[in-house]
């Protein structure tokens, strides 16, 4: 019978999560004789309240998992075999720079180094590998290959990479879910789309797959892929066709607006596709004042793509005076 654990060597560590996530979970860790016993959320954490993602809710399962990889393992076999035998440090040390001896001799840039942020650690992300792979002369990669096109479309049609408070999601009576399948990736937003949701919001998903978030929205467009700058062309040919955008706005803060508006021209909704896509959405507030939540596209990767998507922000930023956006001149966004 194990003895029970006596106060003194039990206790609770505060920490954050370690991972590439803006949420930035505050966890409460037990530890028991120097050993993580348990991982839960920190319910006095104003945006996640307590909630942990499935991932880091079974933090304690991969790092005690007896299947975790915790020494060098050169492969004997096969590709694909999964045939491995256990090395030291030394040789795996002594093997690689064998192979980078040999790239480098015929042309560094061969070697092509992948790597990100890993457990956010400055020494492992910011530090000796960089410095390394650049004195080697080796291939130069961005190292967030996930969003920097993405970045840098925002970049280019808002001047930085900017984005609605997440806190204040509730408040909309109209969310798209454009492109994203909050339920599994993103946790904590989706629970402020469901109070939303629960205060009179409509919800619509667009998406060519039919994804977890959409089967909880009020409406599903189910858009051919690769049609999404078409669409939301077609739905600014709407918006400001009808005077639906926010003219103030529009003259204080942005340029290039009237190049936007013969461009969207090209667009109307029969041309885009049915009109119900377009119109429809475009009528749901006949005071032409609903607060509306675009929820996705920031991820999107193509930067063109990405720009028309954009542009549609502008047009009808409903929040666009709670302050997520610049309040001088200088800093006007371009359309």
């Amino acid at each position: 019978m194990q003895a029970p654990v006596k106060p003194a060597e039990r206790k609770i560590v505060r920490a954050a999560c370690p991972h590439d996530c803006p949420d930035t979970c505050a966890m409460k860790i037990t530890v028991e004789k120097g050993v993580a016993v348990k991982v839960e959320g920190a319910k006095d954490h104003p945006f996640t309240a307590g909630t942990l993602c499935t991932k880091v809710a079974r933090y304690l399962e991969r790092t005690y998992s007896k299947d975790r990889v915790l020494f060098p393992q050169k492969r004997i076999g096969p590709k694909g075999k999964g045939e491995f035998a256990r090395i030291s440090w030394d040789e795996a040390l002594a093997t690689i720079a064998e192979k980078f001896r040999e790239i480098e001799a015929e042309d560094p840039q061969g070697i092509l180094p992948y790597d990100y942020a890993g457990t956010m650690g400055y020494v492992q992300w910011h530090s000796m590998g960089r410095r390394f792979f650049n004195r080697l002369g080796a291939s130069r990669l961005d190292r967030t290959i996930c969003s920097s096109a993405g970045k840098a479309g925002m970049l280019i049609t808002l001047g930085g990479s900017f984005g609605m408070d997440p806190e204040r999601f509730d408040e909309a009576k109209l969310i798209l879910v454009w492109g994203s399948n909050p339920i599994v990736s993103n946790l904590h937003l989706w629970s402020r789309v469901q109070e939303a949701k629960r205060r009179g919001a409509k919800l619509v998903a667009i998406d060519p797959y039919r994804s977890l978030s959409a089967e909880k929205c009020h409406e599903h467009l189910a858009l051919l892929p690769g049609t999404d700058a078409a669409l939301a062309l077609g739905m600014m040919h709407v918006i400001i066709g009808e005077g639906r955008h926010d003219a103030d706005y529009v003259e204080r803060y942005t340029l290039g607006f009237e190049a936007l508006a013969r461009r969207v021209k090209e667009y109307p909704p029969r041309k885009v596709a049915e009109p119900r896509l377009t119109v429809g959405l475009g009528q749901r507030d006949p005071g032409g004042h609903l607060p509306a939540a675009l929820l996705g596209v920031e991820r999107v990767r193509v930067v063109e793509r990405q720009r028309e998507l954009a542009g549609d922000q502008l047009t009808d930023g409903r929040f666009a005076h709670s302050g997520n956006a610049h309040e001088d001149d200088e800093h006007a966004q371009r359309v």
